[in-house]
């Protein structure tokens, strides 16, 4: 997850692990085993309502069960007072996102705008419904080679 030495040192100096925790959110645990993340080093919490467990993997991989399907907001819980986690970011899909949202564990939102347009009924940012609008406050706007990197509060 973390290559640069520089940055591995640089978390170490702080009383961080060298490496960051990747949390995946997987109800099926159909991954991607082949990837860096499973094959190079790192550490890999996956929480899961599936039965069966990961492959055998050269990573540290540890499974948080959830019975029924995963309580997002007793995970982040879990991942506070059991791991020290101050900070998640999370780059899921439509139905995570939605889900986060829903259970109101979202406090701020990155959204990239890229210069493409596409038609057809397409995934959305959110699947899922919310009690009502989300409201979100800008913080940053910055741009990159055409792309618009937003960042949001949100509003409760």
């Amino acid at each position: 997850l973390l290559p640069d030495a520089e940055r591995r040192s640089r978390r170490e100096r702080k009383g961080l692990s060298q490496e960051p925790l990747a949390v995946i959110v997987s109800a099926k645990l159909d991954l991607p085993w082949d990837i860096g993340m499973f094959t190079e080093g790192g550490r890999v919490l996956i929480v899961t309502s599936a039965d069966g467990d990961p492959p055998e993997t050269p990573v540290s991989v540890r499974v948080d069960r959830h019975h029924g399907g995963v309580d997002l907001a007793a995970a982040m819980r879990a991942l506070r007072s059991e791991r020290g986690v101050r900070l998640l970011v999370s780059e899921g899909g439509p139905r995570l996102h939605g889900a986060l949202h829903a259970a109101g564990l979202v406090d701020e939102l990155f959204v990239t705008i890229a210069p493409k347009l596409g038609g057809g009924d397409g995934p959305r940012m959110l699947e899922g419904s919310l009690p009502g609008p989300v409201s979100l406050k800008l913080l940053g706007l910055l741009e990159a080679e055409g792309e618009l990197f937003a960042r949001y509060r949100v509003e409760s």
